[in-house]
């Protein structure tokens, strides 16, 4: 195995910080890491080029994250991004065939998102690795606080448009982000917030359940063909009287199957991550975490019709029902703030709640090389 370090960065730089906002700090904590396949691949000066030209428009992933005092900011100052590239004597179809086995460094340098923050190190890693078959992989994590996942795909995809040589729509970037979605959303409905204030013993019980109980964690694999998916999602409707998605009825069917078989019988939540941008007639090309959940507390009573009839409700009924920044920033504010941020947990990835949080990928737009 070979291997290369570089440093990539912009063509052109334009001072900017951008001030997070709340969302952007509950996240400070996490990592995103994405693995792309490519039957084919490309040469990595072409890709760099590219690469330098994309990140003079999304400036957020070639800068560095700085804390003051407790408020946390992205400084563009063009740093860079650091840019591994491999070669590997094995094919393609050796990992994928035991990919679920295989160490994470072989095909991405995780970043520590803590030490991003504390050294002001890269907020973004890219690994590239050519395979002896002719493929190729891109290994990607970057800083949660810089964006969303539809954040990274817009970058993906100008990144994409850049290699073979297309326009693509530059991204919107607002420097202060809280304020920006203060003035765009309407009044909501919902005052409850989307995060909770963990005490002494909930915060011991959570360091234990990380320090022991979740490594006991393992990977598991559901296959729904096309016809059942097609099947569900006809059936549900039609007992409902309510047009469901797949997506509803496939997250009720999980949720239900989970509860039945755990043996904790209290009151759970399922938690389906939403986009939030079109739902309240944000810019779709928007950079920073717009992202919150349906949240829906249910009881081991409960059926997968009446789990998904709720889902789709309060998927249709976004911006009155589920919106909860403002509940969020409130409850945050009057417990003691971003001083204490680390005492507050997201309701979606409540682990002592034996929350189940269900997110899709399906519809966002990925690197074409073709």
């Amino acid at each position: 195995m070979k291997q290369e370090t570089l440093i990539v960065q912009a063509n052109r730089h334009v001072q900017q910080v951008i001030t997070c906002s709340v969302a952007d700090q509950l996240v400070k904590n996490l990592p995103v890491p994405v693995v792309f396949f490519y039957r084919e691949s490309f040469e990595h000066q072409e890709l760099i080029r590219s690469l330098k030209e994309v990140l003079s428009d999304f400036p957020i992933f070639a800068g560095i994250l700085r804390k003051e005092k407790h408020n946390l900011y992205i400084d563009c100052n063009n740093q860079g991004v650091q840019f591994d590239i491999k070669k590997e004597d094995c094919t393609l179809n050796d990992i994928l065939d035991k990919f679920t086995t295989i160490k994470k460094d072989k095909l991405i340098n995780v970043i520590n998102p803590q030490k991003v923050i504390s050294s002001q190190s890269f907020v973004m890693n890219i690994q590239l690795t050519y395979f002896a078959c002719g493929g190729m992989v891109l290994g990607i994590c970057w800083h949660h606080s810089l964006g969303d996942m539809h954040t990274f795909m817009q970058f993906m995809k100008a990144w994409s448009n850049s290699v073979n040589k297309k326009q693509y729509t530059p991204p919107l970037i607002v420097e202060e982000r809280n304020k920006y979605l203060e003035d765009k959303i309407e009044e909501s409905k919902n005052d409850t917030p989307g995060v909770r204030y963990l005490t002494g013993i909930d915060l011991l019980k959570l360091v234990f359940y990380i320090s022991f109980q979740a490594r006991d964690k393992v990977s598991l694999r559901f296959y729904f063909p096309e016809n059942e998916l097609n099947n569900m999602k006809q059936r549900f409707s039609e007992d409902a009287k309510v047009n469901l998605s797949r997506n509803d009825v496939l997250c009720a069917h999980l949720f239900s199957i989970i509860s039945e078989l755990d043996d904790y019988n209290r009151e759970r939540c399922l938690s389906m991550a939403i986009n939030y941008r079109y739902r309240i007639n944000l810019p779709k090309n928007l950079l920073g975490n717009f992202v919150s959940s349906t949240d829906i507390v249910s009881n081991q009573i409960n059926q997968p019709l009446q789990i998904a009839e709720e889902l789709r409700m309060s998927v249709d009924n976004f911006q009155q029902r589920q919106m909860n920044f403002s509940a969020t920033k409130k409850y945050i504010e009057e417990k003691g703030g971003f001083k204490k941020l680390n005492r507050f947990i997201s309701k979606g990835i409540d682990p002592l709640k034996r929350t189940l949080l269900i997110t899709s990928w399906a519809n966002l737009l990925c690197l074409d090389t073709k």
